[in-house]
């Protein structure tokens, strides 16, 4: 399931990018999903016309960082991930509960800013305060687990295990939580927009004027006094983004062209 990293970039052309890409969300495993696809296809046809690709957290369903190696069914979007780097995109990842203690490959590799908890982001003036959003309405039990996932002592266990045995692992705890979800009444989630702007009014506070996380799968954008806040959304059957251009900051969605694959 592993393989090595991939070699490092030379000669990285600089391209003066017109936009930021915001993604969330988009929980990878298999290179042969239909929305895996498309997000390699997406990142590949904006090489060259990006400033900064935010990734803000589950961008895969597992992910911690190892030394030497990597998951191999990363791989597509991770040499997509390169390509943007060597074509002068910054890469700024904010960690989320899925994906975590993100390893060389990003830090070295991708020279990528890293967010375990959340971080800022300047854009022409616009403050932006980023996280993933899953401590925003998060219970006390819920942050106890985060913690101890994010300790420097499960940092030590996690690269203890071989890498094969860690992604067996994920794919166990995956299928259980996929059953749990199964067995469970279907009922409609209800974005919580009261704690969100509760969050991001402690952020405004702090100086920044905009607010971006990812999470709840529902994208949403709100515009509060002179402050914005705004939830990407996830990429999946819908394929949800934000982007920052000429001086705005707007929802999209991608519109993956018919293919053959």
């Amino acid at each position: 399931m592993t393989r090595e990293l991939l070699p490092q970039a030379s000669g990285a052309a600089i391209v003066r990018a017109m936009k930021d890409i915001f993604i969330a969300d988009s929980h990878l495993t298999d290179p042969d999903d239909v929305s895996y696809r498309h997000l390699v296809d997406f990142l590949t046809s904006q090489q060259g016309q990006i400033r900064h690709l935010v990734l803000l957290g589950d961008i895969f369903e597992f992910w911690v960082g190892y030394q030497h190696c990597i998951f191999s069914a990363y791989l597509p979007l991770l040499q997509a991930l390169q390509q943007l780097e060597r074509s002068g995109t910054k890469i700024v990842t904010v960690e989320g509960n899925h994906d975590f203690h993100m390893g060389p490959f990003f830090s070295e590799t991708l020279k990528s800013t890293i967010y375990p908890d959340g971080g800022g982001l300047d854009l022409d003036g616009l403050n932006i305060y980023l996280c993933h959003g899953d401590t925003v309405a998060a219970t006390p039990n819920y942050l106890r687990l985060r913690g101890f996932f994010r300790s420097a002592f499960a940092k030590m266990l996690i690269r203890i295990l071989p890498a094969d045995t860690t992604w067996k692992i994920s794919e166990i705890l995956g299928k259980m939580s996929r059953g749990r979800r199964a067995s469970q009444p279907k009922r409609q989630y209800i974005l919580p927009e009261d704690r969100i702007k509760q969050y991001a009014s402690l952020r405004f506070q702090e100086g920044y004027n905009a607010f971006i996380c990812g999470h709840f799968h529902q994208a949403h954008h709100q515009q509060l006094d002179q402050n914005q806040l705004m939830v990407v959304g996830n990429w999946g059957t819908t394929c949800h983004y934000a982007c920052y251009e000429n001086g705005q900051l707007s929802l999209k969605t991608y519109q993956p062209a018919e293919t053959n694959h």
